[in-house]
C-alpha cells in the first residue's frame, strides 16, 4: 500500500506495480496531486543547488533525464528553456563560482558562467553583474503528468483510492491500516508492505506506524504573483537570484532559491516562492503584498512595473524539521514500512528518480 496520491506516491506505485500481485495507492482528497504536485512552479530543476552525493542532488539530476523523457513519451509539454542565476553585484558573482562547483560536483551539463553582457542576449530586459546559464533546467504542465502517472498506474494494475483517509495503522508482521472513505464506514484492510508518500502528512503516518517516530513536518508556504508577458516584459528563461539560506520558526535553516521568474506555457509569467508560515498544513491564503514581490524582482528586471502584477497562487512544501535532505528509510523497528519524508523541491522534478530509488530499496532489503 502506497499511503499518499501525490507525484512520489504514483511515481512509487507504478515503479513497484510488477513486484506485487496488487499495489493499492490511499488518497485523502477527491483528486491525486492536490496539494504539492499542482501547486508547483512546474520547474523542471537541473540538481546543481544541493550539497554533494546528497539524495537531493542524486535524484534531482537524474530524475529531469528521465522527466524529460517521459515528458516527451507522453506528449507532455516540456520546454528546455534553461535558467539563469543572475549575480548583481563581485559579491554575489564570487557566490556564482561556489554553485558552479557543486553543479560540477552533482554531474549538472553545461553549466557556464557568463558576463552581464552575454544575459543581455539572451534576456534583454534581465540586468545583472554576471550570471549561470544552466540550459537543462525546465518547464513542464505538472496537471497532465500526474494524468499520465494516472493513467500508467491503472494500465498496470495499480488501484487508486482517492477521498479515502488512514485513520489508524497496526503494526505487526503485516500491516492492518484503518481508512474511511467518504460515504462508507471505516474498514481496514491488510498490506504487506507500506510506503508513506504523504507529504505534508507524512510525519503523522510514520507516527501511526510506529509511536517512537519523532519526526515533525514544518509547513512553509509559498507564495506567488504573476504578469503577463509583453514586449517589454517577456522572457523565455527561468531567472532565479542567486540562492541563500532561510530560517524557519524552528530555527531550523533552509535553503532557498529566492523570488524568481517562471515562464508559463501561456501569456503568463509566475514570481515566486516569496515564503510565510502557514497557520496549518492546508493554509493557503495568501497574505504578501504585491509590492514585496515587486521589490524582490525590480532589481534586474527593472522593465516590470507594479501594475503589471496580479495574485496568482499558494503552495505549500513539506520541510522535515532537522533535516535539509530528502529522508527515504526503512522504519526502524518494522522494516517492511518506507518512509518518505521532507521530499520538498525538487520532489516533482525527482518524481520517477524517487520512484526507483524506492523500487530498488524493496529489491535489497525486502524481496
Amino acid at each position: 500500500m502506497v499511503i499518499g496520491g501525490g507525484a512520489v506516491g504514483l511515481s512509487v506505485a507504478n515503479e513497484i506495480a510488477d513486484l506485487f500481485l496488487e499495489v493499492y495507492v490511499v488518497e485523502k482528497e477527491s483528486r491525486v496531486g492536490e496539494h504539492a504536485s499542482s501547486r508547483s512552479s512546474q520547474v523542471a530543476h537541473a540538481g546543481l543547488y544541493y550539497p554533494t552525493d546528497s539524495l537531493k542532488a542524486k535524484l534531482c539530476v537524474e530524475g529531469n533525464t528521465l522527466l524529460q523523457q517521459f515528458c516527451n513519451d507522453h506528449d507532455i509539454p516540456f520546454r528546455s528553456v534553461g535558467k539563469l542565476v543572475v549575480a548583481l553585484d563581485e559579491k554575489e558573482d564570487a557566490s556564482l563560482d561556489t554553485l558552479l562547483c557543486q553543479a560540477e560536483q552533482n554531474g549538472v551539463p553545461d553549466v557556464r558562467k557568463i558576463s552581464g553582457r552575454e544575459v543581455q542576449n539572451l534576456e534583454p530586459q534581465v540586468r545583472c553583474y554576471s550570471a549561470l546559464h544552466v540550459p537543462t533546467s525546465g518547464i513542464f504542465d505538472s496537471g497532465k503528468y500526474l494524468g499520465s502517472l494516472v493513467a500508467n498506474a491503472w494500465h498496470k494494475g495499480v488501484h487508486i483510492c482517492k477521498k479515502t483517509v488512514v485513520t489508524g495503522i497496526s503494526s505487526e508482521e503485516t500491516f492492518t491500516v484503518s481508512v474511511k472513505t467518504n460515504g462508507f464506514p471505516e474498514e481496514t484492510v491488510s498490506a504487506d508492505v507500506l510506503i508513506n508518500a504523504a507529504g505534508l502528512f507524512s510525519d503523522a503516518v510514520a507516527k501511526m506506524v510506529n509511536s517512537e517516530n519523532d519526526y515533525q513536518v514544518i509547513p512553509v508556504r509559498g507564495e506567488a504573483a504573476k504578469f503577463y508577458r509583453s514586449d517589454g516584459t517577456a522572457i523565455s528563461m527561468n531567472i532565479y537570484p542567486v540562492p541563500h539560506q532561510h530560517t524557519m520558526e524552528n530555527g531550523d535553516k533552509t535553503f532557498t532559491t529566492g523570488v524568481h521568474f517562471t515562464p508559463t506555457f501561456g501569456k503568463e509569467i509566475t514570481i515566486g516562492p516569496y515564503l510565510v508560515a502557514p497557520l496549518h498544513k492546508e493554509d493557503y491564503a495568501i497574505t504578501t503584498p504585491l509590492e514585496q514581490f515587486y521589490e524582490k524582482v525590480a532589481t534586474f528586471f527593472p522593465s516590470l512595473r507594479m501594475e503589471d502584477l496580479h495574485i496568482h497562487q499558494a503552495g505549500i512544501s513539506a520541510k522535515l524539521a532537522g533535516h535539509s535532505d530528502f529522508v527515504i528509510t526503512q522504519d526502524k523497528d518494522f522494516n517492511q514500512c518506507i518512509h518518505l519524508l521532507g521530499i520538498d523541491s525538487p520532489g516533482l522534478t525527482a518524481s520517477l528518480a524517487i520512484g526507483k530509488y524506492v523500487k530498488q530499496m524493496l529489491k535489497e532489503h525486502l524481496l
